[in-house]
């Protein structure tokens, strides 16, 4: 399946479908970068506004997370970073991450009309032949510096778009797809990329101005992890089993151990089991 062609990404033909106050009103367009999270991180800490994006044609170190390489080929995904500061209490930051996976959800449904689900805290999956496939990863990270009293994060998204399934590496074959390979059509980057912006300014309005309530509501909606039994790898520890049972107050994964203990776990590796 080869993808028909889409257009360049640059500021003008991101704009000219943008609807945002704050969120892209400073964007940048690279053909190439090792990651834009790392370009938008310099940034910040050089005193960037709040809402600058950054946004490449290509990324030769792209990082999913836990460090994981994102497959970043030129001129057919979307890669994208987004600065978000703030003077709000840590643990409304704790929500960005599960903010961002309902806003790609919401902007990827409206754009290419597909039924989504989370896997906590942001992995964005197709449910399909009963399997999860991998269709966008959100790797968010804290900046210290940049403006004076605030506290800023860099949210760095990347979507596959109109990538074949040939061109994914053999071995995420079976666990990951895109647009192209889901709808059967190329979708235009540059729509998909404002309404993401449009979707994420209105949810962090949403969070500063009313607290998590709301977000929470919506993410628990689109999460696939709560409710299920789950295997957690985490770094460095033998991996946990259990039942995921809810959200912390600060979007922290509830987790009830096989011998009935209930954990909170706040970074880790998460597996379905069936």
């Amino acid at each position: 399946m080869t993808p028909p062609a889409d257009s360049s990404l640059s500021p003008e033909t991101i704009r000219a479908h943008l609807n945002t106050r704050e969120l892209g009103a400073t964007l940048s367009v690279h053909d190439e970068v090792d990651s834009t999270n790392h370009i938008l991180a310099d940034l910040a800490r050089a005193g960037a506004s709040h809402g600058t994006v950054v946004v490449a044609e290509s990324q030769t170190a792209g990082r999913g997370r836990l460090g994981r390489p994102w497959i970043s080929p030129r001129g057919v995904n979307l890669y994208a970073s987004i600065l978000l500061t703030t003077a709000q209490a840590s643990s409304a930051i704790t929500w960005i991450p599960l903010l961002t996976a309902v806003a790609a959800v919401r902007a990827i449904t409206t754009l290419a009309g597909l039924s989504l689900r989370v896997k906590w805290p942001n992995d964005v999956l197709v449910p399909r032949d009963g399997e999860e496939r991998k269709l966008a990863g959100i790797l968010v990270e804290a900046i210290s510096g940049g403006q004076t009293g605030a506290k800023a994060v860099v949210v760095g998204i990347g979507i596959n778009v109109n990538m074949p399934a040939e061109a994914f590496p053999e071995g995420l074959r079976p666990s990951a797809t895109s647009l192209l390979i889901e709808t059967g059509h190329s979708v235009a980057r540059a729509p998909l990329l404002a309404a993401l912006l449009e979707e994420m300014e209105r949810l962090h309005n949403q969070l500063r101005d009313h607290g998590a309530d709301g977000i929470a509501a919506a993410y628990q909606s689109l999460c696939d992890t709560l409710g299920k039994q789950v295997r957690i790898e985490l770094a460095g520890n033998d991996p946990i089993e259990g039942t995921a049972e809810g959200l912390a107050p600060d979007g922290a994964l509830r987790l009830r151990t096989r011998e009935g203990k209930i954990l909170e776990i706040r970074a880790g590796d998460i597996v379905h089991l069936r």
